[in-house]
């Protein structure tokens, strides 16, 4: 079955001492190699209440000092036509052009159409009733059918629908991330971007959990997304303590079902 999956393959190790150790460079005579190499001079409680300070006076330009990065896996369009509206972040696409569409499972079914239910639609002044995936079949074995006589890929490709499944990779600092789950976390977000940066926000929570303790508005502003918030952080203090004692290299799922998301969405984090 082709699930969604969201897999954190890279980021900064010890983010959060990275960027704590430019900032303090800022007022210290030790420059942020001291700083972040001596805990002495720079401990990791000090790191903690440095970044709180920092999100708390907006100095958000801190956050810049690390990255993440984010294999997004079987996902639709619709999906990353909004995603890719935020232009500070890097993208990398799966190319309609050079890969074709399967047979199986190659597009995105909303939670809200029931798959069984039929429309009546009129085509060529003859109504019929068509379901969801009748129509997806029917766009599918049109897609083949222009393949088989000869149409180059880069045409074929109009016909696929917005709902076609896909794989993304995104590249982002931390201050660029918390805008986008801060848009995309809340409620009135699109419920498939919404499952997804939840599960985003989660793995990027466990990794530097003082960058991305809160949300900022407006899912800063939600209820539902407060909770969820707090229901993480007890999620999450597990894992941290497990994802320590794995080995470098190891791939670690995240069970967020009890995040309830519309979808199930699988989610994993590389050991750095």
């Amino acid at each position: 079955m082709k699930e969604t999956r969201v897999v954190l393959i890279s980021y900064t190790p010890d983010i959060e001492r990275v960027c704590a150790s430019a900032m303090r460079s800022c007022y210290s005579q030790h420059p942020a190699s001291k700083l972040y190499l001596n805990k002495e001079l720079l401990s990791d409680s000090y790191v903690e209440r440095m970044l709180e300070k920092a999100l708390q006076l907006g100095h958000h330009d801190v956050m810049e000092h690390g990255s993440l990065t984010y294999s997004l896996e079987n996902v639709s369009r619709v999906l990353t036509h909004q995603l890719v509206r935020h232009r500070l972040a890097s993208f990398s696409q799966q190319s309609q052009r050079y890969v074709m569409i399967g047979r199986d499972e190659w597009y995105i079914k909303p939670p809200s159409i029931d798959v069984k239910e039929k429309v009546q639609v009129e085509v060529n002044r003859v109504k019929i009733e068509l379901g969801y995936d009748d129509f997806m079949a029917l766009s599918g074995r049109m897609y083949e059918a222009y393949s088989e006589k000869g149409l180059h890929k880069e045409d074929v490709r109009f016909i696929t629908p917005s709902a076609c499944k896909t794989n993304i990779t995104i590249t982002a600092n931390p201050r660029e991330f918390r805008h986008i789950f801060s848009q995309r976390c809340d409620s009135a977000a699109q419920w498939e971007i919404r499952d997804v940066c939840w599960a985003m926000f989660s793995l990027a929570k466990l990794i530097a959990p003082t960058i991305f303790k809160t949300l900022d508005l407006p899912a800063g502003k939600d209820p539902s997304a407060v909770e969820r918030c707090t229901e993480l952080d007890d999620l999450l203090s597990d894992y941290r303590s497990d994802l320590e004692k794995e080995n470098k290299g190891s791939l670690v799922e995240i069970d967020l079902s009890m995040l309830n998301l519309s979808h199930k969405v699988r989610s994993y984090i590389f050991k750095i």
